[in-house]
């Protein structure tokens, strides 16, 4: 399956969750930036708000390019302890890289102008374009989960298929358009996957009622 657009894949995604279109209590959830036009999309056919939810990855000391761990912007922290004891990083390297992505979260965050929903007793639908090796959305449903979210909904475009178990650990609920079984790279598997700009964020929140 291929998209022409993050906007197009979802409104096809919007498809699998019809029965919560107009849900009390509900909200959809994007990971900036690329998981915005996705949630835009959605939120517009299921009449539900949109809200943003940021998480970082915190990158090895040798490439900045590897996550080594990730953090959210509730101050949630996930490593991958293997590659930490491997390439014998410290616990003063991590806290202090976790609290560089949190100020930058909280930079972008202000920078959107959307303050931090309360998520309690609310059902949340969570998105991106897609899932890749899964950490940011599987710390964003925990980070979730811990701030209140009475029900946790996990939708995306596509995914890998050995990721889906996991992800049924931390959510309520898993939809996924198009589980792939030899999932190299998300942008694959859309004919437009451009990186989004500020600009178009802002945008796209504009246009789309907040919670």
């Amino acid at each position: 399956m291929i998209f022409e657009t993050r906007q197009e894949a979802g409104k096809q995604l919007a498809k699998l969750l019809l029965e919560y279109r107009d849900a009390p209590e509900t909200l959809i959830v994007a990971l900036p930036r690329g998981g915005v036009p996705v949630g835009a999309a959605m939120a517009e056919v299921l009449h539900l708000p949109l809200d943003i939810f940021f998480v970082k990855k915190i990158p090895s000391p040798y490439n900045e390019e590897a996550g080594i761990g990730a953090v959210s912007e509730t101050g949630l922290m996930q490593v991958d302890k293997y590659a930490v004891q491997r390439l014998g990083v410290s616990e003063e390297y991590l806290q202090r890289r976790a609290r560089e992505k949190l100020s930058q979260m909280q930079e972008k965050r202000a920078l959107y102008g959307r303050p931090r929903s309360h998520y309690g007793g609310k059902t949340v639908i969570l998105t991106d374009d897609g899932i890749a090796t899964g950490s940011s959305m599987l710390l964003a449903a925990e980070a979730l989960r811990r701030e209140g979210a009475a029900k946790v909904v996990i939708a995306v475009p596509v995914a890998p298929s050995e990721l889906v178990p996991i992800l049924k650990r931390v959510a309520d609920d898993v939809r996924i358009l198009y589980p792939s079984d030899n999932l190299i790279a998300v942008g694959r598997f859309y004919r437009d996957f451009h990186q989004l700009e500020d600009a178009e964020v802002l945008d796209l929140l504009a246009k789309t009622p907040a919670p």
